[in-house]
């Protein structure tokens, strides 16, 4: 995207209103005069001189339906339809912001007082954003643009994926370019980062359903302009439960359970997690933006993992454009594999036979940013799907994969559990894995291979259990003496069935002294061949074990001392599990009755809840594990002195006294 390109489209933006409160918390705002001042700008025929949008783009009101995703992969820029007017959508907002008796919370819907609050809540936020200064004081883009604030605070309470890329596109072309935020930049100006938002897609959202009646906003007007319908006809219908489509009541819908799970790390590697959130979409372009408040611009790594749900029976093309390193699985194949820097590029890889519609297939998509600008889209194409982003109705998040460096992480082709060492020689390695239940891992074909470099690739080259320790030349896996190999490279020889996939040139056992095995990490190459190592070298190793492994967080708080009567309560999160998950809670080692939640609460607590407490976790990969004991310490409250008593006392008598000669009144 040229982001310096954007500057005529951010000059054309004239808003002409301003939210007027009516009575109490009402809100009254029109949309439409914003569009259209928009779309009748004298600058506007200079922006389309850049060919960034598409030839037939426009903001008139009539006809501007730009919500339904966005495509950067081309020029000039894809901006697809949702089958609403844009204009329509905003005026969904500003009839519930208006109308202070509307409440659907009940039934599952929004309500007045809610998008009030977060029509509050944006308002200041986007005006943050923009670089509003205290007071009110006005910059030079909001002197530019009178009201823009408000009319980005309008796309981010929207809230979907899709509706916030205009106000992303617009702030991005000014903070990513120094000579446009030199024109129009102020301190504080940044593109809008979406924890900051109180987001409503879910109800607000053309796939969200404003008054939960099952039948989203999409359905709502697409039913009402079939029958000849307008504006108020849809407000009506949107904002009416008992109004509706026949028989649609059941939508597939945007309601913020569905997209992928995210894992985001501080480092380029996978490793340093930071924090996990449910994306609806993945359709960022953070220029040089944050992608999380817990998370630097630069030099980060995001993991998505789920499942996508295809409407159709074909073969799909899975597209992705990032800027810079990306790996994608669809249902375990890689059809993209492109672990590189590189700028703002689209890959495309083809599913090897036809997706069955309804059918739920796993996707992983690996991504990281080594510096610069940060893009990352995800987007499918069929014979009957449109090319366009992975809207959230069809994607339900997984459990995650897990920081490459510190968690047991499963490979699901064969169910063992793997996690690395800290730097170390072979032989204190081969020592951690007993005393972890393990073993130094062992590589039985190709696809084990390939995962284990896909995995824990990022880390660099970890040693595995091939060894010729015990006799020169003849090599065997740590875990069970097996010989897989006999010899050197250059007279030796694999020993069926095993597999092997040494480096050119080895193992040739330098100085007489590399008997340990191991693999190259890194994107070279030599990344997922074998060399020999002496074994005193000090790197990661890689452990592996045949049962399952579970990865528990907490407890929160690790320790506490309340006084007695005060209440408490642990918690323990259990990352990227597998299956079902069960929970009890123990104190000083026996099962607590009923405690079997991952939250364990004290509401009053008693010097018997002194203690040490333990949450025993249970999934299906099959595993258990006790999380650290979390120390609780109840003190007695102190006892009442007897002065105190008879203080206490007299001012009962007192308040006594009073009550009688009011009542004798």
């Amino acid at each position: 995207m040229k982001r310096a390109s954007l500057l005529c489209l951010c000059l054309a933006v004239t808003a002409a209103f301003s939210p007027v409160p009516a009575a109490a918390d009402q809100v009254i705002v029109n949309f439409d005069t914003v569009m259209n001042n928009v779309a009748d700008s004298a600058v506007w025929p200079v922006v389309q001189t850049y060919e960034i949008l598409p030839a037939d783009f426009t903001l008139n009101p009539s006809a501007c339906d730009i919500n339904g995703g966005f495509d950067i992969s081309v020029t000039p820029i894809e901006l697809f339809p949702n089958g609403i007017l844009d204009s329509d959508e905003f005026a969904l907002l500003a009839a519930i912001l208006a109308d202070t008796a509307f409440d659907c919370a009940a039934g599952g819907g929004t309500s007045h007082g809610q998008v009030y609050d977060a029509w509050v809540r944006n308002s200041a936020q986007a005006w943050n954003d923009l670089g509003g200064g205290p007071n009110g004081q006005r910059t030079t883009l909001l002197n530019a643009i009178p009201d823009a604030e408000f009319l980005f605070a309008a796309m981010m309470t929207i809230g979907d994926a899709d509706t916030q890329t205009f106000p992303n596109l617009i702030l991005g072309a000014i903070v990513d370019n120094e000579t446009v935020y030199s024109l129009l930049g102020a301190p504080g100006m940044k593109t809008p980062i979406p924890e900051e938002y109180t987001l409503l897609y879910p109800w607000l959202g053309w796939c969200g359903d404003a008054d939960g009646d099952g039948c989203s906003n999409y359905n709502e007007y697409q039913w009402v302009k079939g029958q000849g319908g307008g504006r108020a006809e849809y407000l009506a219908a949107a904002m009416n439960p008992a109004v509706h489509a026949p028989g649609c009541t059941n939508d597939r819908m945007c309601d913020g359970t569905g997209g992928l799970y995210g894992e985001y790390f501080s480092t380029k590697f996978l490793t340093n997690l930071r924090t996990v959130r449910i994306d609806p979409q993945v359709t960022f372009d953070w220029g040089n933006g944050i992608p999380h408040p817990d998370v630097a611009a630069n030099d980060f790594s995001i993991c998505w993992t789920g499942f996508v749900t295809p409407q159709f029976t074909e073969t799909y093309d899975f597209l992705v454009r990032t800027d810079d390193g990306v790996r994608l699985w669809v249902n375990g194949e890689l059809l993209v594999d492109e672990w590189n820097d590189h700028g703002s590029t689209t890959y495309t890889g083809t599913t090897s036979t036809p997706l069955t519609a309804g059918t739920p297939y796993p996707i992983r998509m690996d991504f990281y940013e080594a510096g610069g600008d940060a893009v990352a889209w995800l987007g499918w194409e069929s014979a009957s799907q449109l090319r366009k982003g992975i809207y959230e109705m069809y994607l339900t998040p997984g459990n995650g994969i897990g920081d490459r460096a510190a968690d047991w992480i499963r490979n699901p082709a064969n169910g063992h559990y793997y996690k690395a060492t800290e730097a170390m020689t072979w032989a204190e390695a081969n020592t951690l894995a007993g005393q972890w239940g393990g073993y130094l891992t062992t590589i039985n074909d190709e696809a084990e291979n390939i995962w284990i470099q896909h995995t824990f690739g990022s880390l660099g080259s970890l040693y595995t259990g091939a060894n010729d320790i015990a006799e020169e030349g003849r090599w065997v896996w740590a875990e069970n003496g097996a010989n897989f190999f006999n010899g050197d490279y250059a007279a030796g020889a694999v020993v069926p069935p095993w597999f092997v996939q040494w480096q050119d040139q080895e193992p040739n056992n330098w100085n007489d002294a590399e008997d340990a095995g191991g693999v190259y990490g890194g994107t070279g190459s030599n990344a997922g061949n074998w060399n020999d190592w002496t074994p005193t070298n000090t790197q990661r190793a890689l452990v592996e074990t045949n049962t399952g492994r579970i990865n528990i967080s907490g407890p929160t708080p690790a320790s506490a001392t309340l006084m007695e009567g005060n209440a408490i309560s642990l918690r323990v999160t259990v990352l990227h599990p597998y299956g079902n998950v069960t929970y009890q809670w123990l104190k000083d080692g026996d099962p607590v009755p009923g405690a079997i939640g991952p939250v364990y609460n004290i509401a009053y607590a008693q010097l018997m809840d002194e203690g040490e407490y333990v949450c025993r976790v249970s999934d299906d990969s099959p595993a258990t594990a006790d999380s650290p004991a979390a120390v609780v310490t109840v003190n007695p409250r102190p006892p009442v002195p007897a002065a105190s008593a008879a203080a206490l006392a007299g001012l009962a008598l007192a308040l006594a006294a009073l009550g009688a000669r009011r009542h004798r009144s």
